[in-house]
């Protein structure tokens, strides 16, 4: 099946989900949290809808409003890490001014988050720290899963690639090789730092934006 027909069945059921998260919304009271949870997923169709019209993300380089987009990852985030029983810490300095792309790390954010949550065990943690070091945002996905042995290290960028951990979980393997696509996209750095048998560390490096 080629692209054109894919995207254009898509569409019918990304906006039956949009329009049933909008009326199950109605439903709730004004200060029932789930309304979060059905806004982020009116947003995510949104997003989809804008990836199937663009066949992708395309990232340029800009300011980057942290604070909303942190804001909108969130309830997301924590859905996730409670469906698979993980803890989530979250340590940010919101206000920091990066240079990138506002879809585009989103993008990069949720295949860290999604992919540390898979391989960290129940009553685990995953934190996202987010800070200022010289000109550079950090952004550091930390978790306490199984780790990533050394000999897969080499690989763990590539497309496709699982490794043994990877081969019995759902998935793939293009998360880390779109994440790494795009972080370079946006003229950052991504590296992997991992400790067998008690976590691994994803760290992605974005210039700051420069005022005068």
């Amino acid at each position: 099946m080629d692209f054109d027909r894919l995207a254009h069945q898509l569409r019918s059921p990304v906006m039956v989900i949009r329009t049933l998260a909008s009326l199950a919304a109605k439903r709730l009271a004004a200060d029932d949290p789930n309304r979060d949870l059905l806004e982020s997923i009116k947003r995510e169709c949104i997003r989809l809808d804008d990836l199937i019209e663009g066949a992708g993300i395309e990232p340029e380089r800009g300011p980057v409003d942290l604070p909303v987009l942190l804001a909108e990852l969130q309830p997301v985030a924590l859905a996730l890490a409670r469906e698979r029983q993980v803890q989530l810490s979250w340590r940010t300095e919101a206000a920091i001014p990066v240079l990138g792309d506002t879809q585009a790390l989103r993008e990069v954010l949720m295949n860290l988050l999604d992919n540390a949550f898979k391989y960290t065990g129940a009553d685990g943690t995953v934190t996202l720290n987010i800070e200022r070091v010289g000109t550079d945002c950090r952004i550091e996905v930390n978790d306490t899963g199984e780790g990533i042995a050394d000999a897969e290290l080499v690989n763990i960028f590539e497309p496709y690639y699982r490794g043994e951990a990877g081969s019995r979980l759902p998935g793939q393997g293009l998360g880390l090789a779109i994440a790494l696509d795009l972080v370079e996209r946006m003229c950052g750095q991504i590296s992997v730092y991992s400790d067998p048998g008690r976590g691994s560390t994803f760290t992605v490096c974005l210039p700051l934006v420069i005022t005068t």
